[in-house]
């Protein structure tokens, strides 16, 4: 049997639009949180750029001077830099570290890319030959925090570029050996968007919009700045020159009371009264001998108007960049419960066919959500919350002392009445509760480690153990994985694999029919899993077996196990290129992906019954939410 199709979101944030000229018209790409879209049709309508799932969390776009002819294009997220050489089809990462905000390419006079990454702590990286190599481009640059990139349209000639920090703004004439602060007529504003007249050359037009002191403008390449006064006062978030500049001086810029145009390459300025949401994003579209504006916003994806912003229409068809976070069965119908980035937790008490949003969360980024007996968590960017009602409403209970960012999470059996939470920071602090989220006590893990994932022993309430999965600090694309244990409720750690990798750990403990807990974790595209006595070692202590999938390019994503692991043997696993499942306790795994077309898989999680209704769900990164039935009974064996 194959998977059956219960619903699919669209819109989403849309943190960048970037229209990029091609020898039949135009195409525009758009960063999302579950990766790039493009669009052929002047964005009436879109499509991811590859099949599978692509660069999440993507931040900033930028492709190759050549883009016609190499079809290059970089994205940075915040997790890292990534490239592709097929238009989107495939991606690479070619460079980990700082999240980076901000991307610009320029060509270089030896025929080469220039490409520049602005990043939130390491300031701004250079590479001459199209992210092969790196090196820092930091010279002149008294704040490392860059929020943004721009190059001249003529920078293999004049080289020169703008960048914009969290304390004002700087520019480069020497293609960024070094860097100069500009003066402004602000006191240490927040630059956070910049755009270069594509006829620079002539009219030496440069804007800046900051975090909320208004839009600068320069007419002589950045020397001399003064403050639109129509504007002061607003936070700029984007800007956006008609693409017939110079003949069309139109400009556009987002604020936080919605549009402003400007027809005289910005000297005046007049407010488009369109009621939008905010604004993340913009960008001009050529067609048809015109040209059409679209507008990326949070959590509503995009809007299109063909006549300057006067009126719009809503141009989400295809876009899916809403991403889904976690998702869990709870119930007998059952009824889920989803994390996401911009909805926050969603629920559906009929398996998925209507959603309606949790209560108590607005304006809070939900990371993932755990269940127990009884129990219902979200990890959220500001602290624990716990869950009420299906989920339905939702309390703050992790301690204001606390880390605020909580990413990893666990909730454990419970016992006498009371349930274990685990949680952690993405710096490393680990928060334990035993009373369900009453009381907390803070202890942490390792220095320089990013932790991913963590899990709780079946038995902890009797043996204390505790597991972690970190990723370690440092450059490259490959780092160190590693898995840690405590048999002390957390006071002390004992590492118990190491490993490299670039990829998180999906971690899974669950109990054996001897009673002796199984460990799993996911390394790529392998399941590795051992079996000792949790509490005190054994033989199975020291060695761990190993479990391929696919032909090794899939990555696994989350481990799950059936609800009665302990007699049927079940497990799942969601993967980059759909779910595998295994009735052998992990020893071998098949695919069972009919139906999804190659699609990644973001977590897959049976019913609470499937001892009874065979049902499972699946979900891609964009919230497409599949089920299938009978999984473990189409295995060849």
């Amino acid at each position: 049997m194959a998977w059956e199709l219960v619903t699919r979101r669209t819109g989403g944030s849309v943190a960048t639009l970037t229209t990029v000229p091609t020898r039949g018209g135009a195409l525009v790409l758009a960063a999302t949180a579950t990766g790039l879209f493009r669009s052929a049709d002047g964005g009436r309508t879109w499509a991811a750029t590859s099949p599978a799932a692509g660069p999440l969390f993507a931040e900033a776009v930028a492709v190759s001077p050549r883009f016609a002819d190499d079809q290059t294009v970089f994205v940075g997220t915040r997790q890292g830099l990534y490239r592709s050489s097929d238009g989107g089809a495939t991606w690479a990462c070619i460079l980990v570290g700082s999240p980076m905000l901000a991307l610009a390419s320029g060509a270089e006079p030896a025929g080469g890319t220039a490409l520049f990454v602005a990043t939130e702590h390491d300031g701004i990286l250079r590479s001459s030959d199209g992210g092969r190599s790196w090196s820092g481009a930091n010279a002149g640059l008294v704040d490392l925090t860059v929020l943004a990139l721009a190059l001249s349209p003529r920078f293999v000639e004049d080289r020169t570029g703008f960048a914009a920090t969290a304390s004002g703004l700087y520019r480069t004439r020497n293609g960024g050996r070094a860097w100069r602060a500009l003066e402004l007529p602000l006191d240490e504003p927040a630059v956070q968007c910049l755009a270069v007249s594509p006829d620079f050359a002539h009219d030496r037009l440069v804007l800046a919009g900051t975090e909320g002191e208004g839009l600068l403008r320069s007419d002589d390449g950045g020397t001399r700045w003064e403050l639109v006064p129509a504007l002061a006062g607003q936070s700029v978030t984007s800007i956006a020159f008609s693409t017939r500049h110079p003949g069309n001086r139109a400009i556009v810029v987002a604020t936080g009371a919605g549009l402003w145009r400007s027809g005289d390459g910005g000297v005046t300025w007049s407010h488009l009264g369109a009621e939008l949401g905010p604004l993340l994003s913009l960008a001009f579209v050529p067609e048809n001998g015109g040209e059409a504006l679209l507008v990326g916003r949070a959590r509503r994806g995009v809007a299109r108007s063909e006549d300057g912003g006067r009126s719009w229409t809503e141009a989400n068809v295809g876009l899916a960049g809403s991403l889904l976070t976690g998702l869990v069965a709870i119930g007998a119908a059952p009824t889920l419960v989803a994390a996401s980035l911009d909805d926050s937790v969603l629920l559906s008490p009929d398996g998925g066919a209507t959603w309606e949003r949790g209560q108590g969360l607005d304006d809070v980024l939900v990371f993932g959500v755990a269940a127990g007996e009884r129990a219902l968590f979200a990890s959220t960017s500001e602290g624990v919350f716990r869950g009420h009602d299906d989920g339905r409403h939702w309390e703050l209970v992790c301690p204001a002392a606390a880390p605020p960012s909580i990413g990893a999470l666990a909730v454990g059996r419970q016992a006498d009445g009371a349930v274990p939470v685990l949680a952690a920071s993405a710096q490393g602090t680990l928060l334990l509760s035993d009373d369900g989220g009453e009381r907390w006590r803070v202890c942490r893990i390792a220095e320089r480690a990013a932790v991913v994932s963590v899990a709780l022993s079946p038995d902890y309430p009797s043996d204390r153990t505790l597991f972690v999965g970190t990723i370690a600090d440092g450059a490259g694309v490959e780092r160190e994985l590693a898995l840690w244990r405590s048999r002390d409720g957390g006071e002390q750690w004992e590492q118990r694999l190491s490993a490299r990798g670039s990829e998180a750990l999906p971690l899974l403990i669950v109990p054996n029919p001897s009673r002796e807990a199984a460990i799993f974790i996911g390394v790529g595209g392998r399941v590795l899993r051992d079996c000792p006595a949790i509490a005190g070692g054994g033989a199975g202590d020291s060695g761990w077996r190993e479990a391929p999938l696919g032909d090794g390019s899939l990555v696994v994503t989350h481990l799950v196990a059936s609800p009665r692991y302990r007699s049927d043997g079940t497990l799942f696993a969601a993967t980059s290129v759909g779910v595998y499942i295994s009735c052998d306790r992990g020893r071998s795994f098949y695919s069972c992906s009919e139906g999804l077309n190659g699609r990644g898989v973001v977590v897959v999680t049976p019913s609470p019954r499937y001892a009874k209704d065979w049902l499972i769900y699946a979900a891609e990164p964009d919230g497409t939410l599949w089920r299938r039935r009978d999984a473990a009974r189409t295995l060849p064996y």
